[in-house]
Formats: structure tokens, sequence, C-alpha cells
């Protein structure tokens, strides 16, 4: 690994608070999904969708480590 490789990622301690602080948004992108498959998907506001999005973007970057800006 490279150090500017190094640089690039979040610190361990950071990854594993946004992993944690990342579970309720996963836990409502489960319950949206099962709605979905269920056909009750128009139910569901907007700002539901998008905070499950970011939790599962949150939780992209806590396991690959990633910085995005």
């Amino acid at each position: 690994m490279d150090m500017s490789d190094k640089k690039k990622q979040l610190s361990s301690t950071i990854r594993i608070l946004l992993g944690i602080f990342a579970i309720p948004s996963l836990m409502l992108a489960y319950m949206i999904a099962v709605m979905a498959v269920n056909g009750d998907y128009q139910s569901v506001d907007y700002f539901e969708w998008f905070y499950s999005l970011i939790g599962i973007l949150a939780m992209y970057i806590a396991i690959t480590g990633k910085r995005l800006f």
C-alpha cells in the first residue's frame, strides 16, 4: 500500500462510528425493500427513501474507508 493511499482512507475509529450511526437508516432501507416487494412502496415518503440511501452510502464508506471529498 502506497503512502498516498493511506492518507485517503478514514481512520478505523471514524469508520466504526460511521457504521454504527448508519444502522438505523439501513433498517429503514430494509423496511422499504420489504414494502416494495409487497407492492406498498407508494406509501413511503421521499425523505425515507433519501435517508435510507444515505445510510447505504455511509455503510459503503465505513466498509471501504474511502473518502468522497
